[in-house]
């Protein structure tokens, strides 16, 4: 019986595959061609003003303020967008038993309704929030809460797993345990998006803890030595890091009685030095997730063995969420209530500055070792895991800067939520690269690399454009969040302490040294000769290139127009918070990223991270491996 069920299901995906043989291609087409689409509207609906006109956002009887109106009608609505791949995922893993090409299709199709959904929220979200409660579970009951943070981080998640999703049909052929594979990123996916959307710490713990479990399934998968060694460093360090937080959550409720995410800093005032171990505690827990230094271990165990799907979104989105937990209840439980406040130098800004002292440090320290480490590399995916540890620690600086200078921080809060949104793009699609040249080449190793772009020229080009946007070249993404944050760290030492001034120089040598590194990974793997052995490897893969180029053309976009994001999201989001308004209005209404000054420092970066790199190959500094006595587990 079992072995007639068998032949049955093989047949049926024999004839799915000969009346339908571009099923899959067609489908994902089709909803890359609806996504630009609905990408345009959104950025035709948002220019045209928030009041008049039959487009504008704000007017109650155009099209998007009666959509708008309709979904407000929907409170439940992020309780379906978090059910929505939570529920998709075991539909797929049984779907997945029959047909791998409807599953795979069911799963493109899951990201993209979700994605859809997200994206239909911003008519209500931009004049508000909303809100979702489930009263009496686990005493307290969840909530949820979509402000313009939460949905900038939600839509970038959502972005990312589509077309991470269609990346994934080809490279995941020839991975083994599919079902289970997609399954665990679906769950992963209601995971980050219920933590983003979360109300309250209760709600953000669940669903961060649902993420840290289900993630381990993709660093774990392919059940080797190496992926069990890695999945077991990411579980243990990630149980550490629930516990921290859990034990943050018991005691701001036995001050406060509350775990709402609102600004508490006059209640924290009561607290004594035991806040101090509290913000320890959240410190402690969210910095594991986001990669910080000296919390970083597991990163680079996870990236090297997972999947590259699994890479580009551990990488892209899920160090976020530590970086998100810690900017959120910075700019929320750390802040004071802006009635409570009589200015910048107000006492109840103490517990703010001085936790904005340690990030801002803790977050250098990581770019330096992140950078130095990435430069040591031979391994792709091994390279890349260290320079995400390297690029988290420019988000930790903005958070450290937005916490340090209070009051007048909204340009490092604007700085660490537009690097976020960045090094999701830049870095997924350097992954994504990493994995087509490892699916073609069966080889991590750069060094056995070389002359890959005859071979590879379309998957070249857009490794270029992921680089361009990772070193801050002007004309792409990374520039304009890296212009946010030197501006936010000259603020520190201009404003503050003269000690920031040294923090401003290590940030100049690190994006220095960030040049080096990618021109080293740039030119082992697309220059030089190619190998005999790869003369005859198989060419670009159409849907794996399109899922490339659609995160490629959001990084040229953004690095073409910043002041869409910037003022369509981030502005709106920081004049909810406790920010001083001429600060956003004179300051981040009015910036101009491409003057003569922004230019020319970067010029030198390049210039100085060039020769860098030259020396590097010369000297061969760039295989130094006493660092291999420092590996914790030895």
């Amino acid at each position: 019986m079992k072995k007639q069920l068998g032949l049955i299901k093989r047949e049926l995906e024999k004839i799915i595959q000969k009346v339908f043989p571009d099923f899959f291609c067609a489908n994902c087409i089709l909803v890359f061609i609806i996504y630009l689409i609905m990408m345009l509207i959104v950025i035709i609906s948002t220019t045209v003003g928030f009041s008049g006109g039959p487009f504008a956002i704000g007017n109650p009887d155009s099209f998007f303020g009666r959509l708008g109106a309709f979904l407000g009608s929907f409170k439940a609505m992020p309780l379906i967008i978090v059910l929505l791949p939570l529920i998709g995922g075991p539909l797929e893993a049984i779907i997945g038993k029959n047909s791998r090409l409807l599953r795979d299709t069911l799963v493109v199709n899951t990201s993209f309704i979700t994605f859809l959904l997200i994206l239909l929220m911003y008519p209500q979200v931009i004049q508000g929030s909303m809100s979702f409660s489930i009263p009496f579970v686990f005493g307290m009951g969840l909530s949820f809460n979509v402000d313009i943070f939460s949905y900038v981080m939600a839509i970038t998640s959502g972005v990312l797993w589509l077309f991470v999703s269609i990346y994934a049909h080809d490279y995941m052929d020839h991975e083994r345990h599919q079902n289970r594979f997609f399954l665990w990123m679906s769950i992963t996916f209601g995971g980050v998006l219920g933590t983003f959307m979360a109300g309250d710490l209760l709600t953000m713990f669940l669903f961060f803890e649902i993420m840290t479990f289900s993630s381990y399934i993709l660093v774990a998968h392919n059940q080797s030595t190496e992926s069990m060694i890695a999945g077991n460093s990411y579980i243990f360090i990630g149980v550490i890091g629930g516990l921290s937080i859990l034990l943050g959550m018991m005691m701001l409720y036995s001050y406060t009685g509350t775990l709402e995410l609102i600004p508490m800093a006059s209640q924290l005032a009561a607290m004594g030095n035991a806040k101090y171990i509290m913000v320890g505690l959240f410190v402690l827990g969210f910095g594991i997730k986001a990669g910080m230094l000296p919390l970083h271990v597991w990163l680079p165990k996870a990236h090297p063995v997972a999947p590259t799907p699994a890479s580009a979104l551990l990488s892209g989105i899920l160090i976020k969420v530590g970086a998100y937990g810690l900017l959120r209840l910075t700019v929320s439980i750390f802040m004071p209530n802006p009635l409570d406040i009589i200015g910048a130098a107000d006492p109840l800004w103490s517990v703010s500055n001085n936790l904005g002292v340690m990030i801002i440090w803790a977050g250098l320290v990581s770019m330096i070792v992140g950078a130095f480490l990435a430069m040591q590399q031979t391994g792709m995916k091994k390279l890349l895991a260290y320079s995400s540890i390297s690029q988290v620690g420019y988000i930790l600086m903005g958070v450290g800067v937005t916490a340090y200078m209070g009051y007048v921080g909204a340009i490092g809060y604007a700085g660490a939520i537009y690097h976020m949104i960045n090094h999701a793009l830049f870095k997924s699609l350097l992954f994504m690269v990493a994995g087509v040249v490892f699916y073609q080449t069966g080889e991590l190793d750069m060094t056995k690399h070389g002359g890959l772009w005859r071979k590879l020229p379309f998957t070249g080009l857009l490794c270029l454009v992921g680089i361009f946007g990772i070193v801050g070249m002007p004309m792409f993404n990374g520039f304009i969040s890296k212009a946010l944050l030197h501006n936010g760290i000259v603020d520190a030492y201009t404003f503050g302490h003269a000690s920031f001034r040294y923090a401003e120089v290590l940030f100049k040598i690190v994006s220095m040294a960030t040049v080096a590194y990618y021109m080293k990974f740039f030119a082992s793997i697309f220059l030089g000769k190619l190998p005999e052995k790869y003369e005859n490897i198989g060419g670009e893969k159409g849907m794996m290139d399109m899922a490339m180029g659609g995160l490629a053309l959001l990084i040229i976009a953004i690095g073409h127009a910043p002041n869409f994001i910037l003022e369509r999201f981030i502005i709106p989001s920081a004049k909810m918070l406790t920010f001083d308004p001429l600060i956003i209005e004179s300051r981040l209404m009015s910036i101009d990223f491409f003057t003569y000054k922004e230019i020319s420092g970067v010029f030198w970066v390049f210039v100085v991270g060039g020769l860098l790199y030259l020396a590097g190959t010369k000297l061969n500094l760039f295989k130094l491996n006493f660092y291999k006595k420092l590996d914790i587990d030895k």
